[in-house]
């Protein structure tokens, strides 16, 4: 009996414990509430006066509360935040609460510097989370709520008339535009009341496909505390395409995440000059079908004994319909124009290909594959490929490798040379046969010469050959794997280009590499697709079909 009192007491005392967990910050989870931009680059500090997001478990009620008046309070739903640094503590003001999110308004007068971040919630309180506060780190909204694709970019057309622009409300050059943000930096009055208008005092730049933006305004909005807007107009000069880059610049050092804006100088639905059937399918959410064969050489010569070679030959096939929806958005399939360059920040290894690893938003499709029958075969100058393997929405697979120093012979597959492409159809995808063409590989000239790259310093890449017709982008990746950050950014060199100059702004947003090379995996790659590759895939069901070759080579580096 008395150890039945024993085990009864224990479980009450278990029980009572669970009821009275406290509220908990995941780690690396506070993020600028508009771009959410991770901490270990350099974009990702929290900016006075602006609205930062939480994320954990048991931080609020389970019914969500928004504040709805001014002013606001520093307690919403039971729920309050703490901003700690030293002897110093204030309180944060919650805009939005919830058992897994709070939406907080950073004090202006918050200090400068690491800090620790507590929530408390029914008089229970949190762990200490570190965030770094700085004067000004603007984040641009968008579309989507998830910090990349199209911003909150208002077409001024009339007081009474501003839609928010998208591939089908597109801008024109010269056209006044409203964007809005949170993170221009403090405010001189109480940060819980109706803001004031005015610009604020810190150095601010919009920048539209690279090309720089007159900007009219740069303050708070009337409407919201620690919402910001900014007036720009867009620049004559600027490219045309659905999804231009645009990004902030404040005291001409801190970068905003990048969104995109649709421009079009005849105001229709937006164009595209990289691939231009597939993503005017997308847009519209006609059925699309790829057939894509790469392949990969990459040197690795950073953190290595000696330097060693790998090439390796995949394919990767998909066939779906795109939802319709006001603001299409997909990094895979999203160019920026010709001539420009976007960047992605995100909290996750995104040179981690294994199953479970976050990968950019916006990159999966969201609606079942279609039925396009037993798997493709491929035939070319070294025999037969059944397509085979494949995982949720596409197929992939390794067609063959090669090591360079290595005892094993080479299984590469993807020579130079006339293919066929044969898909035998299924209930949604009819059969079909393709042909195309292999070129030769570019060759990237200063390859070697690229290995300790400077980030406040433009990056000129050059290559030679290739075929005539081909699209050649430049991609890097910085990866912190301390801090779970990454930095990806893309540029589309012009039509004919034998080399591209990477801008600095781009570089800044990529995280330092470390001291030890292992915490960093840093590599860029010269990726070409071939314009003879591209054929069309004539089957019943897709409206949009075609098959692809990429060629692409890597070089590992060290971003200084």
């Amino acid at each position: 009996m008395r150890n039945l009192i024993r085990v009864a007491a224990y479980f009450t005392f278990l029980t009572g414990a669970a009821v009275a967990q406290p509220p908990l910050i995941y780690n690396r989870s506070i993020y600028n509430a508009a771009s959410f931009i991770p901490a270990g680059v350099p974009s990702g500090t929290i900016a006075q006066g602006s609205i930062f997001s939480i994320f954990g478990t048991r931080l609020g009620p389970t019914s969500s509360v928004t504040a709805s008046s001014f002013p606001l309070g520093n307690t919403l739903g039971g729920v309050s935040i703490n901003i700690i640094q030293g002897a110093t503590s204030m309180p944060a003001i919650p805009v939005y609460v919830s058992g897994g999110q709070i939406n907080a308004i950073m004090p202006s007068t918050a200090p400068l510097g690491m800090v620790s971040v507590q929530v408390a919630f029914n008089n229970l309180k949190s762990n200490m989370a570190p965030v770094q506060i700085a004067s000004s780190e603007v984040g641009v909204f968008t579309a989507t709520g998830t910090g990349i694709g199209e911003g909150v970019l208002w077409n001024f057309i009339s007081q009474k008339s501003q839609p928010v622009n998208s591939p089908t409300i597109t801008a024109k050059p010269g056209q006044v535009i409203t964007l809005w943000a949170t993170g221009l930096g403090p405010v001189p009055y109480a940060d819980n009341i109706p803001p004031t208008a005015g610009n604020l005092p810190v150095q601010v730049q919009v920048f539209v496909g690279g090309q720089p933006a007159g900007v009219q305004y740069s303050g708070r909005s009337s409407c919201c505390a620690g919402v910001d807007q900014l007036v720009f107009t867009v620049p004559n000069n600027a490219p045309s395409g659905c999804w231009v880059p645009v990004y902030v610049k404040t005291a001409g050092a801190n970068l905003s995440n990048f969104v995109t804006i649709a421009i079009n100088p005849s105001g229709a639905t937006c164009t595209t000059d990289v691939l231009p059937q597939v993503t005017t399918a997308f847009i519209k959410g006609q059925t699309l079908g790829e057939a894509i064969v790469t392949r990969t050489t990459t040197r690795h010569d950073i953190g290595t004994i000696a330097p060693v070679d790998v090439t390796s030959d995949y394919h990767v096939s998909f066939a779906f319909e795109p939802p319709v929806t006001p603001f299409p958005f997909n990094p895979a399939l999203a160019f920026p124009p010709s001539g420009t360059c976007t960047a992605y920040m995100h909290a996750s290894d995104l040179l981690d290909g294994r199953a479970g690893s976050p990968p950019l938003p916006g990159i999966v499709p969201t609606t079942m594959p279609l039925d396009v029958g037993p798997p493709f075969m491929l035939t070319g100058p070294n025999g037969t490929k059944t397509l085979s393997a494949g995982f949720f929405s596409a197929t992939a697979g390794f067609l063959g490798g090669l090591i360079s120093n290595n005892i094993l012979p080479s299984s590469l597959f993807l020579d130079p040379g006339s293919y066929t492409l044969r898909g035998f159809g299924g209930t949604e995808v009819g059969s079909f046969t393709t042909n195309f063409t292999i070129p030769q590989p570019l060759n990237w000239t200063n390859r070697l010469q690229t290995n300790l790259v400077p980030r406040a310093q433009p990056l000129t890449i050059s290559w030679t050959g290739g075929d005539t017709s081909q699209v050649v982008s430049i991609i890097g990746f910085g990866d912190d794997l301390p801090t779970n950050s990454s930095t990806a950014f893309v540029c589309i060199a012009p039509p004919g280009a034998t080399s591209f100059t990477v801008p600095t702004d781009i570089l800044s947003t990529l995280p330092a590499g470390r001291p030890n090379p292992l915490q960093s995996k840093d590599v860029i790659y010269l990726l070409t697709l071939s314009g003879s590759s591209l054929k069309p895939i004539n089957a019943t069901g897709l409206d949009v079909g075609l098959t692809s070759y990429y060629s692409i080579i890597g070089k590992t580096v060290y971003w200084q």
